[in-house]
């Protein structure tokens, strides 16, 4: 055997020692040590008096543009599981210039010092509602502010039975977009947003108040297709809906949001 072969022969046996199962576990075991170490320093971190305010104003208009607002109560379910600091608004808004469109409710929830149990991922709400999601996506709505700046939603599509008091049942239909807002950065991830929160805790020492907003329309072509209503221009396709609901998110958005704070 020449020199060059038992040179690839030790070449090759050293690569194999070194892709040996137990190394592999041993990289694994280092990683998973140094990112669990990473992450228990953002908790340590000494915090801030006082909490930078969500870039989402506090509370919706009642009138914009065509729409008129109708404050919604809020269950005392839907309480109980947030801490007892956090904030929630929920709007239900009609179009007075068309009586066919379908109302859009608008929920937003302010988070408090205990951010864990204050801000969630909604579909952990829907699916224990009973709701089955049937499309879910990133929507990026392109030059929604004033700045030119985007808005990334998530929008979930979901459908469930609803009883009646005979024992019947219809089924219900709703699109839902969704998206979080903190002191300047805006994301529709629930890690995003995690990940935002640590990385300016870490490099610019601020604490953060975030606020989730949820927008969702009924489609109502549904109940046409059950029988439960005539069709005509009160039916609305779920594109329809998708589309509804991104026009209205493009009106009110500007109007709720400080997008002049840097990131």
């Amino acid at each position: 055997m020449s020199s060059e072969e038992k040179n690839n022969t030790k070449q090759s046996n050293h690569d194999d020692a070194q892709d040996s199962p137990e190394l592999i576990t041993k990289r694994i075991y280092v990683l998973a040590l140094t990112l669990a170490v990473g992450f228990s320093v953002i908790w340590i971190l000494p915090k801030s008096e006082s909490m930078k305010v969500s870039c989402l104003s506090r509370h919706l208009p009642m009138q914009f543009d065509t729409m008129i607002g109708k404050r919604v109560d809020i269950t005392g379910k839907e309480l109980q599981i947030l801490a007892k600091d956090t904030e929630f608004e929920r709007t239900q808004f009609t179009n007075s210039a068309n009586p066919y469109h379908p109302p859009v409710e608008v929920s937003v929830v302010f988070s408090g010092k205990d951010l864990n149990n204050s801000i969630h991922r909604p579909e952990r709400c829907l699916r224990s509602q009973g709701w089955n999601f049937v499309k879910e996506r990133t929507v990026v709505l392109a030059n929604v502010f004033p700045d030119g700046s985007d808005l990334p939603v998530r929008e979930i599509v979901c459908k469930k039975p609803v009883m009646r008091d005979d024992g019947s049942s219809f089924e219900a239909m709703r699109v839902q977009y969704y998206t979080f807002f903190g002191h300047s950065g805006i994301t529709e991830s629930h890690y995003g947003r995690t990940f935002q929160d640590m990385k300016d805790r870490l490099f610019k020492g601020f604490d953060q108040q975030w606020a989730y907003a949820t927008f969702s329309v009924p489609v109502t072509q549904v109940y046409v297709d059950q029988g439960l209503m005539r069709d005509g221009p009160g039916a609305f396709t779920l594109e329809q809906s998708e589309e509804l609901l991104e026009k209205f998110i493009r009106k009110l958005g500007p109007l709720v949001v400080d997008r002049s704070r840097k990131e």
